[in-house]
């Protein structure tokens, strides 16, 4: 079961502040973390060298490089993120992979228990990080250029195409990534990879398969989900294990 709860949006009451150099995390808490990953060369190469053997393979392996760069990036801001909430040094880190490619933080370590998850698209990253809750954030830049109709028949139910098509299109192309980016947050929070087709995941509070906040009570819900107002040409969704979860929003700087 999923509560669907949207907080204040980030352009309204919510900002972005700049973070505690040493945060803390309780258990009922869940940070984001807002990332530009249009870094100074300098700063590209700080976060290069945090990066284990593995992950400058794969970095590696990007044809372009700005999207190498944005992953080294993106890696590197994760790294150091994580370092910040263990009093570590990030580039000591040990990452362990689902079966699907969820990243962890290695078992049989008190460091197990922070857990978290990312995503970047077009320069901009998101990071969520909780305490032993299981998290999934997605995010997308907001394409306005393609045919959103025959792509929601081909990723959604039947039923949630159907839907979709009845809104007006121009209201289609920011109203399709926030169905896609709830999808994926569901599947990245419960460690599930897309093998399985996004058909396969009803799209949370939209067509009537998971009840809203008025619907099941605290005590059922068992997943808690968020759209996530980062930059008017972004969406983004959350999905967390467990409610009543306050919820702080950093902005990651380079120190």
């Amino acid at each position: 079961m999923i509560e669907i709860f949207n907080p204040p949006k980030a352009g309204d009451s919510v900002s972005w502040l700049a973070p505690p150099e040493l945060p803390t995390l309780n258990n009922e808490e869940v940070h984001v973390w807002r990332a530009s990953l249009e870094i100074t060369p300098y700063h590209l190469k700080t976060l290069e060298r945090l990066l284990s053997a593995d992950e400058s393979d794969r970095a590696g392996r990007f044809h372009f490089q700005k999207d190498r760069d944005h992953f080294v990036a993106a890696r590197g801001i994760l790294r150091s993120i994580l370092g910040r909430y263990l009093k570590t040094n990030p580039a000591n880190l040990k990452f362990s992979y689902g079966p699907y490619g969820k990243p962890e933080l290695e078992k049989n370590t008190n460091q197990e228990m922070i857990r978290f998850n990312i995503s970047h698209s077009r320069g901009l990253a998101l990071c969520a990080v909780t305490h032993k809750r299981e998290i999934g954030v997605d995010l997308e830049y907001i394409n306005y250029d393609s045919s959103f109709g025959s792509i929601a028949e081909q990723y959604f139910s039947r039923r949630e195409a159907a839907a979709f098509n009845a809104f007006p299109e121009h209201l289609r192309p920011q109203l399709f990534f926030q169905l896609w980016t709830r999808k994926e947050a569901c599947l990245k929070a419960q460690g599930r990879g897309l093998s399985g087709g996004l058909k396969q995941v009803p799209v949370p509070g939209f067509t009537g398969e998971f009840r809203g906040t008025n619907g099941p009570s605290q005590e059922e819900s068992l997943w808690l989900l968020l759209d996530l107002a980062v930059l008017p040409e972004y969406a983004s969704a959350l999905v967390v294990e467990g409610h009543d979860l306050q919820f702080k929003f950093w902005q990651w700087d380079k120190a």
